[in-house]
């Protein structure tokens, strides 16, 4: 086998990381006699020739050689190469590029590669018509979504699937047999018909395995026209209920997350769902209904107690437990987890040291991470989290995120205190400290340290009054406040240069210690005036807690209001409203900008309260918020996407009762 692979020039070719002279090594390797050897073969390829969909000339010269490996019924691990090379072929549809526009003249070598790459399959499709009864269950499975995806000739592929699935003994060749049908129905409009026929004979039929009629109706779902029907729920349930356990396979948590898309928003269905999921025997079923609850708790608000507290069940769970996925997906939820506190509690105390990375690289896969377990204490202000945070500042180096976790716990930190300015006075300053060890300490102090906390931080800020670690200190004394009072000579002493980078965070840092306004202003139009955005965000911000007294900023605030950066326009209408209250030039801005970016919506909110009655017709929009289903963010990443959402919402619904009289609030879903 493989006798030509030494004929062709890899070290010609290239893949993802460089030169492709090592790929005919992991072409043997998926000929080794030791499944571990074969695994690590294909991991190596789809690291290389195939990272991430793409498609390179090495890719197109593996191939042939895939092919001929498949083609070989003595051969192990085959199926996984059936699947590769289907991701292959439908590199170009996963890249959402047009075939004609990646065959067009002109096209780039990227997308032209993509075009090859199919074309290489495809006309090899009919090698994957044999092993539709291939021996070894694994082939069979992957063969009808290869078939499905990639086959010219789709009635034809439609009949091979019904005709094998009377034949075919393994339940999970059976549900890809049936789900390949909905994939050429994609492909093909004209199977729309006779596929949808089939899968809802297929589900109705109660001699067919539960797991393949819920795969059944998971396609159907996610091809109805209109909505779902009322018992589409009911009906997956009991299905589920009859999967036998230790027997629900990929396909089962496939169908699933299949299922809950076609949901879409109907929260209370895909909510009952997750916990008949959550609940179940079988852990996969546990894990997948894990994984697939981030999704949800990031897209539609709701009341999540129940589901929250399943969650946190399964962290106690160790039989294969999806414990740190769960935990992964709690420390995004901030106060809503509070129905887990307990359980992610007592979870933690079983940890002797989380802090030891040594101790982390050789826990079972499946337990918590310790971390994971201490942000959901912290952004709960759950005390619980202290003795792990004081045993992070006994360390020689401190975590990274040690000041966001302790700022986060809040007032519950205050015993924290002592040790957080001990730590800070004790960092050497004969040599630059390092902003990684000085940045969670003057985080943590800026949160609650008082007025003790300000001789550590001005030391520092003395021996290094520039760059990030000044940075750092300067935000810590802006948020002490007047408690900082003792900093105001060194703050002063930095503003005598303003054209410093340091200048416009001491200028706020001291107006926050003294309320200086003659010391502060000149800075601070010089900068909102100025063109950079940045600073004239900054310079906006600080002016808005000085209010009427900085009325002469009103210039170069309104020239902010037609600034091309939407925050420039809001931070400009917020700082305008506070110093002038001109609310005909600041509500349409906020209005505008509430609908063009819905991330400013938090800050606009903010804005409407202060304004109170004064913004009146912007209520409509708040109200409109407030009755949503789904978050203002959903659809971005990121850990902090409920936490902004849930922080629009009690924002709004402070708005709401600055805004409208008393008693004219009732009717929307965020005001109870």
């Amino acid at each position: 086998m493989f006798d030509s692979l030494h004929e062709t020039d890899w070290a010609a070719l290239t893949h993802a990381h460089g030169p492709a002279d090592d790929v005919p090594d992991m072409l043997l390797g998926l000929l080794a006699p030791h499944a571990g050897e074969r695994g690590a073969a294909l991991d190596d390829l789809c690291d290389t020739v195939h990272q991430q969909g793409d498609v390179y000339d090495s890719t197109l010269a593996c191939v042939p050689f895939l092919f001929e490996l498949l083609a070989a019924p003595d051969r192990p691990d085959r199926g996984p190469v059936a699947e590769l090379l289907t991701d292959i072929g439908e590199s170009v549809h996963h890249h959402l590029v047009d075939e004609e526009e990646a065959e067009s003249a002109g096209a780039s070598r990227w997308r032209v590669l993509l075009a090859r790459g199919r074309a290489a399959v495809t006309t090899r499709a009919d090698a994957f018509v044999p092993l539709l009864t291939d021996p070894d269950p694994a082939v069979r499975r992957a063969a009808p979504r290869a078939l499905a995806r990639l086959h010219p000739d789709g009635p034809a592929t439609l009949d091979r699937l019904r005709d094998r699935l009377p034949h075919e003994p393994d339940t999970e060749a059976r549900i890809a047999l049936a789900t390949a049908a909905a994939l050429a129905a994609e492909r093909f409009p004209d199977l729309a018909g006779p596929a949808t026929g089939w899968l809802t004979t297929l589900a109705a039929d109660p001699d067919q395995p539960a797991a393949l009629r819920l795969a059944a109706t998971a396609r159907l779902a996610d091809r109805a026209a209109g909505p779902l029907p009322a018992d589409t729920v009911a009906a997956a349930v009991d299905l589920l209920r009859r999967i036998p356990a230790h027997q629900a396979g990929r396909s089962t948590d496939t169908a699933l997350r299949i299922l809950h898309r076609a949901l879409g928003d109907r929260l209370d269905d895909r909510v009952a769902l997750y916990t008949e999921q959550l609940t179940a025997a079988d852990p996969a079923l546990r894990r997948g209904a894990v994984r697939q609850t981030r999704q949800l708790f990031h897209e539609l608000r709701g009341p999540y107690g129940g589901l929250v507290a399943l969650l946190g069940r399964q962290l106690a769970d160790h039989d294969r437990s999806p414990g740190k996925a769960a935990a992964a997906v709690l420390a995004d939820l901030f106060g809503l987890a509070a129905p887990a506190a307990d359980a992610v509690a007592a979870s933690l105390a079983t940890v002797a040291d989380p802090w030891d990375d040594h101790r982390a690289d050789h826990r079972p896969d499946d337990h918590p991470d310790p971390r994971d377990l201490l942000r959901i204490l912290t952004r709960l202000g759950d005390p619980r989290a202290l003795p792990a945070l004081a045993a992070a500042l006994d360390r020689p180096v401190l975590p990274p995120d040690l000041g966001f976790l302790i700022a986060d716990l809040g007032p519950a930190a205050a015993p924290l205190a002592t040790p957080l300015r001990e730590r800070l006075a004790a960092l050497p300053i004969d040599r630059t400290p390092r902003h990684d060890q000085a940045d969670p300490l003057l985080t943590a102090l800026g949160a609650f340290g008082g007025a003790d906390a300000v001789p550590a931080v001005l030391r520092l800020l003395r021996a290094v009054p520039t760059g990030p670690v000044a940075g750092s200190a300067l935000r810590a004394l802006t948020r002490l406040g007047p408690a900082a009072a003792e900093a105001a000579p060194d703050l002063r002493a930095l503003l005598a240069d303003p054209d410093s980078p340091q200048a416009l965070p001491a200028a706020a840092a001291l107006w926050a210690a003294t309320g200086d306004n003659a010391a502060v202003l000149p800075l601070l139009l010089a900068r909102a005036a100025g063109t950079d955005p940045w600073a004239r965000r900054d310079a906006a911000k600080a002016l808005t807690p000085i209010g009427p007294a900085a009325a002469e900023a009103a210039p170069a605030l309104r020239a902010m209001l037609t600034a091309p950066d939407v925050w420039v326009r809001v931070d400009g209408a917020t700082a305008l409203w506070h110093t002038t209250a001109d609310a005909e030039a600041v509500l349409p801005v906020l209005t505008a900008a509430w609908t063009a970016n819905p991330h400013t919506r938090t800050a606009a909110a903010a804005c409407l309260t202060a304004m109170g009655p004064a913004a009146a017709s912007a209520l409509p929009l708040v109200r409109t918020e407030l009755a949503a289903a789904r978050r203002h963010n959903a659809g971005f990443a990121g850990s902090h996407v409920i936490a902004d959402d849930e922080r629009l919402l009690a924002t709004c619904r402070t708005a709401v009762a600055a805004i409208a009289p008393a008693g004219a609030r009732a009717g929307s879903r965020g005001d109870g």
